[in-house]
């Protein structure tokens, strides 16, 4: 089988809508209001999906931002009883909403609150070292405001150790994925020990996603970065100085792939692909056509559900579109609507994946 199933269903356009009211009650930016008004173009049905959760939410003056886009009609009351939507609607609203408002949660409480760090003493942007570890679970990913107007977005089951001294901001991802914003600082660089290498960066912004102990990748989004191989791979962060020799550069747009197995390599990635690969931000998954194997790898990171193809003749399985990250039910739900693939649990709690006999 070649099939490629788009995950595009209508309860996704809603969760995208809901989605896309939060942003705009609390502000789009430039590139997110062309984000918007490329989803609104794709469907007259995205339109009126965002109009409907922004009157569930009583959030029509959001939109009011956006007139260039679309008339957005005047907010109206609601009839008792809410008799402007059906009452199926209005169930998978609420239940949309409650999505979203977790979502809201991950997305902007600091990684304390779902954990606490290791080290509780704060960083401080003196003559004194400090040092932070700071980490989120599997399925949540959090945004940390660091004092020097840093910002880091920790993705699923992510662990990075912070360390600022007079002369350096020091940062070591010991598992999982992290977003970079850097503050521009010509007297502390900004360094990420990752793997054998170090990544260095003043005034950018930058994706680091460690797969294995040698494996890791980094996507450039805006400026530039240095990736330098370490003297001693053992050197703590606060030691860490890059030995002479290679110096890869990544520009904007580029993405280095380290594998312990073979040279780094470098390529040049669409932009499109480069927002689809950090869809997680939002909580979104986007495939673009990879195996069923590999779908159900990336997903695995954002559950504690593991998964296992039991029949071989469902390899060639190729999944496409955007889904939401941790919703196993959804994605078994429609392989077997779609692809005639039946789940089941083992006796070790495996989740098991076949063709229907």
């Amino acid at each position: 089988m070649t099939n490629i199933y788009q995950l595009q269903t209508d309860n996704q356009i809603y969760e995208d809508a809901s989605l896309w009211v939060t942003r705009l009650d609390r502000g789009l930016s430039d590139e997110e209001t062309e984000a918007l008004r490329q989803w609104l173009l794709l469907s007259p049905k995205h339109k009126e999906c965002l109009l409907e959760m922004a009157k569930l939410w009583d959030r029509m003056d959001s939109l009011s931002v956006l007139s260039e886009l679309f008339d957005a009609p005047a907010a109206q009351p609601r009839a008792a009883g809410n008799k402007w939507r059906s009452p199926a609607r209005a169930v998978w609203a609420v239940a949309a909403s409650a999505l979203v408002l977790v979502l809201a949660f991950n997305v902007l409480a600091p990684a304390t609150l779902l954990q606490e760090p290791i080290e509780q003493q704060p960083l401080q942007a003196s003559s004194t070292t400090s040092n932070t570890l700071y980490e989120t679970g599997i399925g949540a990913h959090s945004t940390i405001n660091l004092p020097d107007g840093t910002k880091l977005l920790l993705n699923t089951n992510t662990q990075v150790s912070v360390t600022y001294s007079d002369h350096e901001r020091l940062l070591v991802l010991k598992k999982g994925e992290l977003l970079v914003e850097v503050a521009h600082d010509k007297q502390r660089p900004l360094r990420v020990q990752v793997g054998d290498r170090v990544v260095e960066a003043v005034g950018t912004v930058f994706n680091v996603y460690l797969k294995e102990e040698l494996d890791f990748d980094v996507i450039v989004t805006e400026g530039k970065v240095h990736v330098k191989p370490m003297t001693d791979k053992n050197n703590t962060i606060a030691n860490a100085i890059a030995e002479p020799g290679i110096i890869q550069e990544l520009e904007q747009g580029e993405k280095l792939s380290a594998r312990a197995s073979k040279p780094a390599a470098v390529e040049t990635i669409a932009t499109a692909v480069i927002h689809d690969r950090l869809s997680w931000r939002d909580g979104n998954l986007v495939f673009r056509g990879e195996t069923l194997q590999d779908a159900l790898n990336e997903l695995s990171r954002y559950t504690p559900e593991n998964f296992k193809v039991v029949d071989q003749r469902i390899n060639d399985v190729r999944i496409a579109g955007l889904y939401k990250a941790g919703d196993v039910e959804g994605l078994l739900v429609a392989l077997k609507e779609n692809f005639n693939i039946d789940s089941a649990r083992s006796s070790d709690g495996v989740i098991e994946l076949s063709l229907l006999q």
